[in-house]
């Protein structure tokens, strides 16, 4: 059997997102249902759609940050039935490959861990679909989502599988930062806010917020910023040097970027740590000077939050509804899933800390 569902497709690559409707497959083994319930609009659904990420698997369904509750279930599907809501984790989960078996589940590999058996289709021609939560409703593993307590809202819950472990788990997963050090971030978008408040909820004594956009320093300082640099009128490396009396602890670039990062890297003091978290072009390369490197400073790469999310889901939506998480203050605005373009150029625009589409 078949659903019919609305879906945001990417035809060509630098052209709109198409909304229109598709057949879903029913869930095959090991698979659920979803009706999407809330789905953030992310960076790197950006890049396919602008083309600034190159990908010959069109045409494809756009979404990876979502959240929703189970329709159906297929065989052998452990832990999940209908009705129950699920977060959807951008790295599956299979508990099989040596990732997860060394307990590195955020590089869990999906394409050796699983291959999807439904199939959205239109006119017997297939599309190609990750999590596909642009979508009233999508097909995942049952080993992408996890299962979250039936009273969370949707539309906020669903940026916890993308932004917020993102950017949190940098700061708790990975760099691990301590409490009392400074931290430096350069990037505002969905995933540095994240970062930012990550910093905050650690108990860091000074968040430095870089952008070129002032506009997104309201969100910055809602969310933990204790100082704001505008790198469009100022050396970022410089300002944060001052501000600190000679470098920060910990510096997370959030951009992606080779300019960036290098800054970041120059913006620590000796024994410091500069993390690259923004999603890097395939071809981009940085060349640091290896001083830095001998004075203890370190530089490292942070994938999707150094991310558990059985285990991380569960106390970040949890520190959210003790309001120790801010998620209310991430969502600047939600659209219905028709308004996907006009969703896109808030982004570009600098116009939001995230926009959440509801199907």
């Amino acid at each position: 059997m078949t659903t019919s569902t609305l879906a945001a497709i990417i035809y060509k690559q630098g052209e709109p997102a198409v909304v229109e409707a598709l057949e879903l497959d029913d869930p095959g083994p090991g698979e659920v249902m979803v009706k999407i319930g809330g789905t953030g609009v992310c960076h790197s659904d950006h890049n396919v759609y602008s083309g600034y990420r190159r990908t010959d698997d069109l045409p494809t369904i756009l979404g990876h940050e979502g959240a929703g509750t189970v329709e159906k279930v297929g065989s052998g599907v452990h832990g999940l039935e209908p009705g129950d809501k699920v977060v959807f984790a951008i790295r599956p989960m299979c508990g099989k490959c040596k990732y997860c078996s060394t307990a590195r589940w955020n590089l869990c590999d999906p394409i050796s861990s699983h291959q999807p058996s439904a199939q959205f289709r239109k006119n017997g021609k297939s599309y190609y679909a990750g999590l596909a939560t642009y979508s009233e409703y999508t097909v995942a593993w049952e080993n992408n989502v996890v299962k979250v307590d039936s009273d969370v809202r949707l539309d906020r819950a669903a940026l916890v599988g993308c932004a917020v472990i993102t950017g949190v788990g940098a700061v708790v997963n990975k760099a691990k930062v301590e409490t009392g050090s400074t931290v430096a971030v350069w990037g505002c978008g969905g995933v540095g806010l994240n970062v930012i408040q990550g910093a905050y909820i650690a108990g860091a004594s000074r968040v430095i917020a870089i952008d070129t956009n002032p506009s997104k320093f309201q969100y910055a300082t809602r969310l933990g910023a204790t100082d704001t640099v505008d790198a469009s009128k100022n050396d970022a490396v410089e300002a944060v040097r001052e501000l600190t009396d000679g470098g920060v602890d910990y510096a997370f670039e959030v951009i992606g970027q080779p300019a960036t990062l290098r800054q970041a890297l120059e913006a620590t003091c000796e024994g410091g740590t500069a993390v690259l978290v923004g999603a890097a072009p395939d071809d981009g390369e940085v060349t640091i000077p290896m001083r830095h490197l001998f004075l203890d400073r370190s530089l490292i790469g942070c994938s999707a939050g150094t991310g558990r999310p059985r285990y991380d889901f569960q106390w970040l939506i949890a520190m959210y509804r003790q309001g120790r998480l801010n998620l209310d203050d991430l969502v600047t605005r939600t659209r219905p899933l028709t308004e996907v373009n006009e969703a896109f150029r808030d982004m570009e625009a600098g116009a939001v800390a995230r926009t959440v589409l509801v199907p």
